[in-house]
């Protein structure tokens, strides 16, 4: 529940929760899944391995390459929403009722680098951690780092998704019926991209219809914290054809980082078939394993064998391959820069827990 005096774990507790015994366990318990799931389809080691082994390096590299243009364009979106949302704050008392006093000025909002890097961030603990908590990591880590509310950092989150939801249900519905042998399942896909915004959709609206409600009914002291969740939600949508054409390039290099891999395999895949595998790759890492695993490799396997005619073997090694670079890799450089941010930086890097912060910044 809501702790009024008490402050949210410092960042060495999330760490041992990120590196511990259970996050462990859950990565096991993820691998031993594909394990079934490799010997339930009968896949031919072998021959996946041959397809793996043939493929083209320098193609694979620009793959990698590619995949991480996505962190700067999201970067940048993030950097977009939480300068719609910076202003003055109300001042709080020790308990975070609300003060007569002036408002309290905004942190400035850092660079396009820093909030690619806390992105990128989010992403490591999604991939390690179950029931995707990289968002919120990634809010903890700019309030202790930048001292802004978490409260409103968590709302421009929550508008990120919804641009997000968005972008993937039009671009889903836009090349669905390009598919050539698309079925019932490609039209299913679809509609869960329909359905993830119509949630999202609806939670929007229902902060807009709280408002006056949250005022009467919530104590002080959460309303707010809820005024600033709100707040940072609905004012994120300002310069929406910007954050659009932010998030649209994130989402096209996704997009080419599977055309390269397929390429690079000599696997000949359409352009929208690849848009649409794709954007319901990323629809499965909603699965709440680590980083959707088990799920993800299922799915997409099954709807490019589906879609395009491969055999399993040959699909299997396009999504050995380009997971490789979309998971693995972002676990490995994730850890990485976690490691890094520790050494350069042991104060923001959580070498030890903070000092408690003022409620302001909750």
């Amino acid at each position: 529940m809501f702790r009024t005096g008490q402050e949210p774990d410092g960042p060495l507790s999330i760490r041992r929760r990120i590196l511990s015994l259970p996050t462990l366990v859950s990565l096991a318990l993820a691998a031993a899944f594909l394990i079934f799931l490799v010997t339930r389809f009968d896949l031919d080691f072998r021959a996946t391995w041959s397809h793996i082994r043939g493929s083209d390096p320098w193609l694979v590299a620009a793959a990698f390459l590619v995949h991480y243009t996505t962190f700067p364009f999201r970067g940048a979106r993030w950097q977009r929403l939480l300068r719609n949302v910076s202003g003055q704050d109300q001042a709080t008392d020790a308990t975070g009722s609300p003060v007569p006093s002036p408002p309290v000025p905004s942190p400035p909002v850092p660079s396009i680098v820093y909030c690619s890097q806390l992105v990128l961030l989010g992403w490591f603990v999604n991939s390690v951690g179950w029931f995707r908590l990289g968002d919120v990591y990634r809010a903890y880590l700019y309030r202790v780092e930048q001292a802004a509310s978490f409260s409103r950092t968590i709302g421009t989150l929550l508008a990120e998704r919804i641009l997000d939801a968005v972008l993937v249900a039009a671009l889903l519905l836009a090349v669905t019926p390009f598919l050539v042998g698309g079925d019932n399942a490609s039209w299913v896909v679809a509609a869960m991209g329909v359905a993830l915004v119509a949630i999202l959709g609806s939670a929007l609206l229902a902060l807009v219809w709280a408002k006056s409600l949250a005022d009467r009914v919530l104590p002080d002291w959460l309303a707010v914290r809820y005024r600033r969740f709100r707040d940072g939600t609905l004012g994120s949508f300002q310069r929406v054809p910007l954050l659009t054409f932010l998030g649209l390039l994130g989402w096209l290099a996704e997009v080419f980082r599977l055309y390269l891999v397929g390429t690079a395999l000599g696997v000949d895949l359409s352009l929208p078939m690849v848009t649409f595998v794709a954007l319901a790759s990323s629809l499965l890492t909603l699965a709440p394993t680590p980083g959707g695993v088990g799920v993800v490799e299922s799915g997409v396997v099954g709807l490019v064998v589906r879609l395009s005619g491969l055999s399993l073997d040959a699909a299997a090694a396009v999504v050995v391959v380009d997971r490789a670079i979309s998971y693995v890799s972002v676990i490995l450089l994730g850890a990485a820069l976690f490691l890094v941010r520790l050494v350069v930086n042991p104060a923001k890097g959580a070498t030890t827990a903070p000092g408690p912060l003022p409620n302001d910044n909750l």
